[in-house]
């Protein structure tokens, strides 16, 4: 442009127009449109060019946000499908960061006496293949933490010896359990399975879910029951559901008693030697031939004939086998909640957590000696504080460390709370009206059964 102008131009010699800032900029600006305008073929090719550069900018922005929403759509469907990948072991230090009690500073680690470790297993340590979700890798895992416990338990000091003023009473005759009992267990297991991997249908390996499965569309549920008395309370409900419930494509009854039980009760009505009522002969009869009935999602899990005895935990054995990875629980005598509350609740809250049990009945253990309550207090205000502060997502906070029971040491003990449902403060979950992904079947099958 300069050249052009220079070339045209004999009233402003070039060294003015290039060191003359102002002044120089106005002239050539004037000049510019009193030779566009007395030259208007040119003016439009000048026009046309601009345009084009314009529109091929234009075209480069709108392709890389394109390219840019792409890898995002990508990354979030990997996560969301729970596709395999492979976890660095300095991320993986930081999701275990609670599993292994590790906290935010120094001080408070003098404080409280924990022993933070940054080290793989030993029985992991060398090990080019080591996943963190593979079972072997999870009971490794738990034992450190009672290995944390421990080493907790150790440092602390005379002030917190035996603090529980409560006088507690046996509830059994059966012994105390081993203080860090599980990891007795757990360390036998791997003694007895050294393998990585098995091919036994009724336990295969195990592998921790995905956190998040935001893809499944269906889910298996499971009832257990063992006795006639009680196929009315279930079967109503599950007739509604079976009709109603988007996404309930199969159902398995765990039956805890005889086959004959039912088939007695079905064709005689009796059961057990004595008569049974005409509804739960009705309901027999109507059980039986769902099960029969191929077209039907309901099918019948015979306990006993499967080398089994009457076990609360049978909804939890791997034999069970459901094809789904979401399963949901109730209990054969309810309280059985609504299609709101389970599926378009329940269900989507599950999707969105799939790694652990997603459910409505709570019950927490109430910890009686001070520092227990204590650290109960700080972890559950801690817990509050998260959610307060990152409602969207708070993957990358620290959460509240393990609190110990450490009996053997302070004479710590704990009491199974029954008598309410707390919405805060939490443990565990009951069965009934519960979410959890059929992964978790091994895993307490290996140490239970």
């Amino acid at each position: 442009m300069e050249q052009y102008v220079s070339d045209a131009s004999s009233k402003s010699p070039p060294k003015a127009r290039i060191y003359d800032g102002v002044n120089n900029h106005q002239s050539e600006s004037h000049y510019l449109n009193v030779k566009m305008k007395s030259t208007p073929r040119k003016a439009r090719a000048l026009r046309h060019r601009k345009n084009v550069i314009l529109a091929f900018i234009a075209v480069l922005a709108i392709c890389s946000v394109i390219f840019s929403l792409s890898i995002g759509h990508y990354h979030h469907s990997q996560n969301a499908d729970g596709v395999s990948y492979v976890t660095s072991w300095s991320l993986l230090e930081s999701k275990l960061q609670n599993f292994r009690g590790d906290i935010g500073s120094d001080n408070s680690k003098k404080s409280s006496g924990i022993v933070a470790t940054h080290e793989r297993s030993e029985s992991s340590k060398g090990r080019e293949d080591f996943d963190p979700t593979h079972e072997r890798s999870v009971f490794e895992s738990i034992i450190e933490r009672v290995q944390w416990a421990q080493n907790q338990c150790s440092q602390l000091t005379s002030e917190h010896i035996n603090t529980v003023k409560k006088t507690l009473k046996a509830a059994t005759d059966l012994p105390m359990l081993e203080e860090g009992g599980v990891a007795s267990a757990l360390r036998e297991w791997l003694r007895e399975n050294p393998s990585s991997t098995t091919d036994d249908i009724d336990y295969p390996t195990c592998y921790l879910p995905p956190s998040k499965s935001c893809n499944a569309t269906a889910y298996t549920l499971i009832i257990m029951s063992h006795t006639t008395e009680r196929l009315q309370t279930f079967m109503d409900p599950l007739r509604s559901m079976v009709d109603l419930w988007p996404g309930l494509t199969e159902v398995i009854i765990v039956w805890n008693s005889p086959r004959e039980t039912l088939l007695n009760a079905a064709n005689n009505g009796s059961s057990d030697g004595k008569r049974v009522s005409a509804t739960e002969q009705k309901y027999a009869t109507e059980l039986l031939q769902w099960n029969e009935d191929q077209s039907h999602p309901l099918r019948m899990f015979y306990s006993l004939e499967n080398g089994l005895a009457n076990n609360l935990l049978n909804r939890y054995h791997p034999k069970l086998n459901p094809k789904n990875e979401a399963v949901m629980y109730f209990d054969d005598d309810g309280p059985f909640w609504s299609k709101e509350a389970m599926v378009y609740g329940g269900f989507e809250l599950w999707k969105r957590n799939s790694r652990v049990q997603v459910g409505g009945f709570p019950r927490n253990v109430r910890f009686l000696s001070n520092r227990m309550k204590q650290l109960e207090a700080k972890n559950l205000q801690q817990s509050i504080d998260i959610v307060v502060r990152d409602a969207d997502d708070y993957s990358g906070e620290s959460h509240p460390t393990f609190t110990p029971i450490c009996r053997n040491v302070t004479g710590d003990h704990v009491e199974y709370n029954f008598f309410t449902f707390p919405d805060f403060a939490g443990h565990v979950l009951l069965p009934s009206g519960t979410f959890l992904h059929r992964n978790y079947r091994k895993a307490d099958s290996d140490v239970t059964f």
